[in-house]
């Protein structure tokens, strides 16, 4: 399928070719759900959409679900899970085309999962890669600028996860469940996502929500506050860095909740949760400062991390980002901005270049960080180099934020998957860092 579609993508001009890409997704889901039977309707299965956040809360989820007894299938950018069985996503995409998602699906009633998680992007909805799955819970996250390239308008880009939550009251859904849609009523399109037809309609927030979370407070070894509201009064004490991360877990506790889960349970779950794979993942090999990774790529998600940052690090808050290519072009200098705003030392560099030239990307970064602020920006193209320089700057007390690539092991460079795995890289520098400090200290 992939070499018959290169073949195609060669020979008809691409303008062409994006045109019917809708049509030829459509046909492949349409196949897919007939080839597989439909497996959808052999599972309860919970969409999971949104700017930031999807694949954590999926994560979560997931793991709270499985304390009814019952198995659970999974799939999110980072991992796929089958009844207990985890693997990396090694396809790389949010919402997997090409009969991936019906075939995992199938695969997941096989293993008598009665439950399906999915995380969902935009794009696939748009593609219609999920047609013909008949969703009884649809969760949203938070919605900020991201894919405008492909929707043009922050208000397109809301109709199409939109469609999601559409589909809980679908005539073609014939399964007997109750439909249930989570909100994140912090979000100033929370009332567009509430109007969409549900049996149960749950709200979160910080600010505003049946389930709110009070008196967080930031450390660096996670995240205590307490859940108020529906379900009771919780305190919590969360391994998981950040706000964000809060907002995340308090989407999952409302699933939980809809999904009849014992409380007690839940809240352990969220209490044992120490983050996602490559989303705000703390990195340590004795050194004395912090170094987080994540797979931050718009001006909120890093907004949301810096400050989330500020409030561990007693020293300096050191960033290292670049932009992607082939990508929305108009978030990159808000990024610059950001970045030089939030943060003390800011490590220009490459993310994915796609197709662009990487001096463009970069030079489109740095437009958008304020002269009085242009000092704090040091620009380093080859992001080895760029990690390696900011761990250099980094002293006791200080954190290290390297956002963009997260758990991918791969990077595309001039149009060419090339292999990259940052923790590693990110690993490896750090050993060598501690080594020449007991060499120098004679131990």
């Amino acid at each position: 399928m992939n070499q018959v579609l290169a073949i195609i993508k060669k020979i008809i001009p691409r303008s062409v070719f994006h045109l019917f890409q809708p049509a030829y997704h459509f046909f492949l889901a349409f196949t897919g759900n007939i080839i597989y039977g439909f497996p959808g309707y052999k599972m309860t299965v919970i969409g999971v959409t949104g700017t930031n956040g999807k694949s954590t809360t999926v994560e979560i989820i997931t793991d709270i679900l499985k304390t009814t007894g019952e198995k659970v299938g999974m799939i999110s950018t980072v991992d796929i899970e089958i009844a207990g069985h985890r693997e990396e996503n090694k396809i790389g995409r949010t919402t997997i085309g090409r009969w991936g998602t019906h075939r995992l699906m199938r695969q997941m009633v096989q293993s008598g999962c009665k439950y399906a998680v999915i995380e969902v992007a935009s794009e696939g909805i748009a593609w219609h890669r999920i047609w013909g799955i008949p969703f009884d819970g649809a969760v949203f996250t938070c919605l900020a600028p991201e894919h405008l390239n492909f929707h043009k308008t922050m208000e397109n880009y809301r109709n199409t996860k939109g469609k999601l939550f559409k589909k809980l009251s679908s005539p073609f859904n014939f399964k007997k469940t109750k439909r249930v849609s989570v909100i994140n009523a912090d979000d100033k399109e929370a009332d567009y996502f509430l109007s969409f037809k549900a049996d149960e309609k749950y709200t979160f927030g910080i600010q505003k929500g049946m389930v709110k979370a009070k008196n967080i407070k930031l450390a660096p070894d996670g995240t205590s506050f307490e859940i108020t509201g529906e379900g009771g009064n919780h305190k919590v004490k969360t391994k998981a860095l950040g706000k964000f991360n809060v907002l995340n877990e308090l989407a999952a506790y409302c699933v939980g909740l809809s999904m009849e889960a014992d409380k007690a349970k839940i809240i352990k779950i969220l209490e044992d949760f120490s983050g996602t794979r490559g989303r705000a993942e703390k990195i340590e090999i004795g050194q004395s400062f912090n170094v987080i990774v994540d797979y931050a790529v718009t001006p909120d998600a890093q907004t949301a991390l810096y400050e989330s940052l500020q409030g561990i690090t007693k020293g300096k808050l050191i960033s290292v980002f670049g932009a992607t290519g082939d990508r929305d072009k108009t978030k990159r200098p808000e990024m610059g901005k950001t970045a030089a705003e939030l943060t003390d030392i800011v490590v220009l560099t490459d993310d994915e270049t796609y197709t662009e030239s990487s001096k463009d990307i970069i030079d489109e970064v740095y437009t958008g960080v304020p002269d009085n602020l242009k000092e704090r920006v040091k620009i380093v193209p080859d992001r080895m180099k760029a990690i390696k320089k900011a761990i250099d700057l980094a002293s006791t007390g200080d954190t290290v934020v390297i956002t963009g690539i997260g758990h991918q092991k791969s990077r595309n460079m001039g149009g060419r998957k090339m292999p990259w795995n940052e923790r590693k890289i990110i690993m490896d520098l750090l050993k060598d860092l501690d080594k020449l400090n007991k060499k120098g200290s004679g131990k």
